[in-house]
């Protein structure tokens, strides 16, 4: 687990015409994420999470973030699916 530096304001924009102020709050998702930006994701297979690093400063939200992504990496390893998620 760990942070990932905000996707910039203007690369957000580019790629999906959302207007966020920097820092995003938004990372890049690589493939097999069904969204190409989010505030976190989970790779089950490999056991990792990431989260943009700007939540870290947000106190509730950012526990929100990571129990939800928490929660997904514990029904992945009971074999559940995750696509409703």
């Amino acid at each position: 687990m760990g942070p990932e530096p905000d996707v910039s304001s203007g690369t957000l924009l580019a790629a999906t015409g959302l207007e966020r102020p920097d820092p995003t709050g938004m990372i890049a998702c690589p493939k097999p994420c069904n969204v190409h930006y989010a505030a976190a994701y989970s790779l089950y297979s490999r056991d990792l999470t990431q989260y943009a690093a700007s939540w870290e400063d947000r106190g509730a939200s950012f526990t929100f973030v990571l129990e939800y992504e928490f929660e997904n990496q514990i029904l992945a390893a009971l074999g559940y699916s995750l696509r409703w998620r």
